[in-house]
């Protein structure tokens, strides 16, 4: 490949990663593409070139930073999170203290407090009962805070102190997988290698392990009556505990947002997992307005799976 065809192939890659919102990806090739031009004097009309890259270059620069700001949450003193905790967490007779923790700390996550949450899983995740489910509510903690190397790391040294059985190693492994797929983060399976040592760590397991919940990635709602009758809405599960989804609905959904209150039965639900569609019931057990973070204003929605 020529130099000419090199670089048609590398604005090319950077407008699809443009295209997909990955824009740091998109930033590189362009950089490239400049490295590239700046060595060759020969070519016609190259400082012209090298001029136009670097101003899609800037343009990206001053998108990244606008796209960073707006996911800056805030966070709030010790005693607001205390209170957010409280008033917030979606209740239920007969839970252990185990699942009212995590239940908890996904509160946390939801209202924007990322880093106190990430601190509330890390704790957690050392409690065999809920291990996995505090791992993969970390894991979507580091992706909402841009960083999934740093999720990778957290959970292979989780792995290597042997907080997981391998099968639970194996859940997370493949939950992370279509977590990062769905946030466009390149996937590779040999990140997630297993070291053989930490399997001795299985006879350390005492206490109870996870209950096998299937991971649901999105729900999809059929609507047979009212003001949105033949509708199929789509939502995104943004956390997950036992059967209780966490969902957030954009405060423009007026009604879809009245449909949903409270209380709501739902009986025509799709629940999307990696492995298949599973066909269900859910009740709404929260519709609370979210108060701070880039989602202020829009509503989180507690719904627990009755039937699937």
């Amino acid at each position: 490949m020529n130099i000419k065809e090199r670089v048609k192939s590398l604005l090319k890659e950077a407008e699809l990663y443009k295209s997909q919102r990955l824009l740091r990806e998109a930033r590189k090739k362009y950089t490239l593409v400049i490295d590239i031009l700046q060595q060759q004097t020969r070519i016609q009309n190259r400082d012209v070139l090298i001029a136009a890259v670097e101003k899609k270059r800037e343009s990206l620069d001053q998108a990244i930073a606008r796209w960073d700001q707006s996911r800056v949450n805030p966070e709030v003193s010790s005693k607001v999170q205390d209170l957010i905790k409280r008033l917030f967490t979606t209740s239920e007779e007969g839970v252990s203290d185990d699942e009212k923790e995590i239940n908890e700390a996904i509160t946390l996550a939801k209202f924007g407090q990322h880093k106190k949450a990430l601190e509330e899983f890390r704790r957690l995740v050392r409690r065999p009962a809920i291990s996995t489910s505090a791992a993969k509510n970390a894991v979507k903690c580091h992706l909402e805070l841009s960083e999934s190397e740093e999720a990778v790391e957290t959970v292979k040294l989780w792995w290597g102190q042997g907080f997981f059985t391998p099968e639970q190693y194996t859940s997370i492994t493949q939950f992370m997988q279509a977590a990062f797929e769905k946030k466009g983060i390149r996937w590779d399976e040999s990140m997630m290698a297993a070291d053989e040592g930490a399997l001795a760590a299985e006879e350390d397991f005492t206490g109870p392990v996870d209950d096998d919940i299937i991971d649901i990635t999105s729900i999809g709602i059929n609507f047979q009556k009212g003001p949105m009758e033949g509708q199929h809405v789509e939502l995104d599960v943004s956390f997950q505990s036992g059967s209780l989804l966490s969902l957030i609905v954009a405060s423009g959904e007026k009604a879809l947002l009245e449909l949903l209150e409270k209380g709501q039965a739902i009986h025509d639900v799709d629940f999307y997992s990696p492995i298949a569609i599973f066909k269900g019931a859910a009740v709404v057990e929260s519709n609370t307005e979210i108060l701070s973070g880039p989602k202020k204003g829009d509503f989180s929605l507690d719904i627990r799976i009755n039937s699937m």
